[in-house]
């Protein structure tokens, strides 16, 4: 029987609470942006606990043997409002992608002229076609 150390991490949400004094709801708004949520979030909420995760294993000669295990499906991005539009949007991209690429080789027979006419815009499908095959393999962790 072997041993392992095993890493674990879960995110638990903070709140706390203030007053602040503006003369409009816009300065409030500005003001509560200038605070630092770390010094006024102290009560903790581990019902509300996400983004359970193992960060890593390693065996007793201290070599890791896995990294980055997500155990409830979670995860955290930053970049705000814009990336969550762009996570949110992603299933429909992908999808768009993939009938893309589905169809670039009718595409591609549809634009090849024998006098060589359209061979850069064929090119530039063979090539966006190429790269969009890369990223769909990505998206479903074929990379």
């Amino acid at each position: 029987m072997s041993n392992f150390t095993v890493v674990y991490a879960v995110n638990v949400p903070h709140y706390g609470r203030t007053q602040i004094e503006a003369p409009t709801a816009a300065d409030a708004i500005a003001a509560a942006k200038h605070r630092d949520p770390a010094e006024i979030c102290t009560e903790r909420d581990r019902s509300s606990a996400a983004c359970a995760r193992i960060v890593s294993i390693t065996d007793h000669d201290g070599r890791s043997i896995a990294e980055g295990v997500t155990l409830d499906g979670a995860f955290m991005r930053y970049g705000g409002r814009p990336a969550w539009l762009l996570c949110e949007a992603s299933p429909a991209m992908l999808e768009s992608l993939q009938r893309m690429v589905a169809r670039s080789d009718d595409l591609v027979r549809a634009l090849v002229c024998h006098n060589g006419r359209n061979e850069h815009l064929v090119e530039r499908l063979c090539a966006a076609s190429h790269v969009a095959k890369a990223v769909i393999a990505a998206a479903n962790g074929e990379n």
